[in-house]
């Protein structure tokens, strides 16, 4: 296409050069000549400027061309925090809102960029060199992203969310933007930490295995279950969950009953957040008189999930999860996970949000019932060097 658009500028100025030298009959010729060769020279250096694509196979073995040097990329809801951890100042807008709440963490410049919801007309507005979509890699995905390409022009790479991928992806995204440093500092995090929990989480005993509920709603009456994206954390540390529903694809959030969670009877309760320091559902399960005849309330073993900047477990199921599984390995299985939970909240903030926490930022992260904060003697005693 751009080869056509080249050969129609160089007939039309041809034509001009033509027209000039019959109203100009002396020197017209050297003239012509002189002017042609100028214009092929600047129009073969066009072209070579064009030349810069490579050719790139993403994580669904699907071809994509795209540009040598990539400084503006679009990127989807749960990809947000995947780009933003490589490098912020590529990513043309917020694809998870930044809020009152999480604005303290994030980069004052990434906080004003424009929300975009998707929509192939906004996309091509803000005019990216890629799109980056984030997604479980499936025929649905790989469709939408071929439609999406199609319908905008504009290179779509797509990426696994999975979490056993996570390295796979940051090593091809550091490829494909040029960010290999950073990339191979968090596949570096990753294989620390993530690795080293799949690993002995493998050798847990299905009946030593601590017996999970995952509340959702604001009543905790909505859940996923083993095997959904929004509970793999779960999966991934060794947790049995308990929900015994079907997985509900997209968003999740299965239905349950007061009853089935009373038959289920969880150990432990693990209770998301989608309204910042609300805490609804935690507080709900806490103060519930039906809530309160199970076995975890009664211990005392209903935890809030950090959500600060955003959600760890998941919603969305993105880069978030790496703290999130860290966190929730060492709360369920504490002698084996043997972390510095401060200090490993520290380093990950710094590498993907880039943000050195403060301490009354760490505390208030990390333990979103102060109630449920340790004493420092307590903390000191359990800090026990990384892995």
């Amino acid at each position: 296409m751009a080869g056509k658009k080249n050969v129609e500028k160089r007939d039309v100025m041809i034509e001009k050069i033509k027209f000039k030298e019959n109203k100009q009959r002396r020197g017209g010729s050297h003239l012509f000549w002189l002017l042609l060769s100028v214009f092929l020279i600047s129009s073969c250096t066009f072209s070579m400027k064009n030349n810069g694509i490579r050719t790139m196979t993403d994580m669904a073995n699907r071809t994509v061309q795209v540009s040598d040097s990539i400084r503006r990329v679009y990127v989807d809801h749960h990809g947000g925090f995947l780009l933003y951890a490589i490098d912020p100042a590529i990513t043309i807008n917020q694809s998870v809102k930044v809020n009152n709440v999480s604005r303290p963490y994030m980069l004052e410049s990434y906080a004003k960029l424009p929300y975009i919801d998707g929509s192939p007309e906004e996309i091509v507005k803000a005019k990216p060199d890629v799109i980056i979509a984030c997604n479980e890699i499936d025929d649905n995905s790989i469709d939408n992203a071929n439609k999406l390409a199609e319908k905008t022009g504009i290179p779509v790479f797509l990426v696994d969310m999975n979490m056993l991928t996570y390295r796979k992806t940051f090593s091809l995204l550091g490829e494909l933007l040029n960010r290999k440093e950073q990339t191979a500092r968090m596949d570096e995090f990753v294989h620390r930490y993530l690795d080293t929990i799949i690993a002995r989480a493998a050798r847990i005993p299905d009946s030593l295995k601590v017996r999970v509920y995952y509340a959702e709603g604001e009543q905790g009456l909505a859940t996923d279950p083993s095997g959904s994206k929004h509970s793999q954390i779960l999966d991934f540390v060794g947790a049995k969950n308990v929900a015994e529903v079907g997985i509900i694809g997209g968003k999740g959030l299965s239905q349950v009953s007061m009853e089935q969670i009373l038959l289920w009877n969880p150990e432990r309760i693990l209770c998301w957040t989608v309204k910042g320091k609300e805490m609804g559902t935690y507080q709900y399960i806490l103060q519930d008189e039906v809530w309160k005849t199970t076995r975890a309330v009664k211990a005392g073993e209903v935890y809030q999930i950090p959500f600060l900047p955003y959600g760890w477990f998941d919603r969305p199921p993105g880069t978030n999860r790496i703290l999130g599984t860290i966190w929730t390995a060492h709360l369920l299985y504490p002698h084996i996970f043997t972390y510095d939970m401060e200090a490993v909240t520290r380093e990950y903030f710094r590498l993907f949000f880039h943000h050195e926490l403060t301490d009354e930022q760490l505390r208030g992260i990390l333990y979103p019932d102060p109630a449920k904060m340790p004493s420092l003697e307590k903390s000191d005693n359990q800090k026990i060097k990384k892995p």
